[in-house]
């Protein structure tokens, strides 16, 4: 089950001098290993609403970790309830930074992303841009499309709408203000929401040029080609895991088949996708429920930690 704790020992990280930014490392069985130069640091991306604890496998993940890993959790500027606007280009800024403050901190060890949720679009975003700072790793876990999950919570009518007013703001050159909370509020949404950033999450067709929008069912082989080939160019090895039975996937989304050609167009371009990579089967989006597929999901992370060959990238700092 999802720890019920209320406790969390950590150390809490200034990433930055000139920024709030911070990021908070659970304490783990060893207590030196901060202080490390030969520690390894797995750094979690939450979804929409997230930040420290709220994703209720992160605990679980922690007491699991191998030796000489630890886990990190970033409180970046879009986390809560400030994602409505943010952008992913805003949010990898200060992921690089993150990252950069470990890797000095730890020169020796090896670093990987995890993203869940939105988190993931934070990932991809990050790898599909080459200047930011190399990582050993990237784990995807529940990387639904935010355009397709709106379809399950929204009616279709409420989407078109606040597209139709998202698209009217960008045109008038006020693409940050936020919208009406009457066309756009929902299960799946309940923060204040700029049009810029709506239309990056609803991305609307027939383009759908969201910047959110990597993991949508639709997409054709030249789109994924621009988006996951170029992730098996990035040298990075990589890993999904999709919920078998996340409630925020449509029932016509073939899950097997959207993460087949994931890995197809990653392989093509000479990418490393790890054998821990697919379907968690009855894995719920957050797998708040517990049970056989938090455990299922919490061995295949710790199985790509621990995988062998991941090579250590070489840094100059």
């Amino acid at each position: 089950m999802a720890s019920t704790e209320s406790k969390h020992p950590g150390t809490l990280h200034r990433v930055s001098t000139t920024s709030p930014l911070v990021a908070f490392e659970h304490a783990t069985s060893l207590s030196n290993l901060s202080s490390s130069a030969d520690t390894s640091t797995l750094i979690f991306l939450g979804g929409l609403f997230d930040g420290l604890l709220t994703v209720p496998f992160v605990p679980p993940i922690v007491k699991a970790l191998p030796p000489s890993w630890t886990l990190i959790e970033p409180v970046l500027s879009s986390s809560y309830k400030q994602w409505g606007f943010s952008s992913l280009g805003e949010d990898v800024k200060e992921i690089a930074l993150v990252v950069e403050y470990f890797r000095k901190l730890r020169p020796n060890g090896k670093i990987v992303l995890m993203g869940h949720s939105t988190g993931s679009q934070q990932l991809m975003h990050y790898l599909l841009t080459p200047t930011h700072p190399k990582i050993e790793g990237g784990i995807f876990q529940s990387s639904i499309s935010d355009r397709e999950a709106l379809t399950v919570t929204l009616p279709l009518g409420n989407i078109e709408a606040a597209c139709a007013q998202a698209q009217s703001y960008v045109k008038n050159g006020i693409g940050d203000d936020i919208l009406p909370s009457s066309i756009t509020s929902s299960k799946f949404q309940s923060a204040p929401i700029s049009a810029n950033r709506w239309l990056s999450l609803a991305s609307p067709g027939p383009e759908h040029a969201g910047e959110d929008d990597y993991f949508s069912s639709d997409f054709a082989d030249e789109r994924l080609e621009r988006t996951f080939g170029k992730l098996g160019e990035s040298g990075t090895r990589l890993c999904f895991l999709y919920g078998g039975s996340d409630q925020h996937v449509p029932a016509t989304v073939n899950k097997e088949k959207l993460v087949g050609q994931w890995h197809e167009h990653i392989k093509k371009r000479g990418g490393v996708v790890d054998e821990a990579s697919g379907i968690v089967e009855g894995a719920s989006h957050t797998l708040k429920e517990g049970g056989k597929a938090l455990e299922e999901l919490v061995g295949r992370v710790v199985s790509f930690l621990l995988t062998s060959n991941m090579p250590r990238t070489a840094i100059s700092l």
